[in-house]
């Protein structure tokens, strides 16, 4: 563990950190199903999140477009449902009820709060920007941070180099080893702070030991609670 600094900037992740994407994504998938006559249940849910998570991880490594999730997903959801759906449609009222699934996970709007008086915020996230900026701006998140990057904007993604650059390029005056990410995400906000030059820090709720980190992964820090952010920033 290193000994504590002071930062330049912090930058922060949005699903999984801040808000509670979990819960949009079960919500908006069961509007969905129930849209197209199929009887949601866990193990439903479960092979849409299936499919999500590895086409985003393609994503995250830079073998498909972000586009291609969006065509994709619920055609190959309901595929292997066994159900004739056309896709797009099917996104579309999904990306509708997704909009307005700004649930906060515990402590987010009080740590932006606090570390918002101290640093310059911002975040780095993933996803569709106009999605994002919404739910944003529901949760009351967004007047906290100074500037909102956005993969769809970048046209590249968290890990890639190529994302924090465009982010760097709008933080005029910060230096990368004087930055520190904050994310949930092991292989997307952690391994993309190692890249690029920041210190890290693994929202971790769930604990337990850190081992087998994935090939260029270093974890600085580590909470398991938002308000342990206090202890380090």
């Amino acid at each position: 563990m290193m000994e504590r600094k002071k930062y330049q900037a912090v930058l922060m992740d949005i699903d999984g950190t801040l808000l509670d994407f979990n819960k949009a994504e079960v919500l908006g998938v069961r509007e969905v199903m129930k849209a197209y006559g199929v009887e949601p249940s866990a193990e439903k849910e479960e092979v849409y999140h299936r499919i999500n998570q590895s086409l985003w991880k393609s994503f995250e490594r830079g073998e498909i477009p972000k586009q291609q999730i969006m065509d994709t997903r619920f055609s190959l959801f309901f595929g292997e449902l066994g159900v004739q759906a056309d896709g797009i449609p099917a996104e579309k009222l999904y990306r509708d009820q997704l909009d307005q699934g700004a649930f906060l996970l515990p402590g987010a709007l009080e740590i932006c709060q606090y570390l918002s008086e101290k640093y310059p915020l911002y975040v780095v996230t993933n996803g569709v920007s106009a999605t994002q900026h919404k739910r944003l701006g529901l949760s009351g998140l967004k007047p906290y941070f100074k500037d909102i990057f956005v993969s769809e904007d970048a046209g590249s993604q968290k890990p890639q180099k190529e994302f924090f650059e465009y982010c760097f390029s709008r933080m005029p005056g910060y230096m990368p080893g004087d930055m520190i990410i904050i994310g949930d995400s092991l292989t997307s906000d952690i391994k993309g702070g190692c890249a690029a030059g920041t210190d890290t820090c693994w929202y971790h709720p769930e604990g337990g030991e850190k081992s087998d980190l994935p090939e260029g992964v270093r974890v600085d820090y580590e909470v398991k609670d938002l308000m342990d952010l206090k202890n380090i920033l």
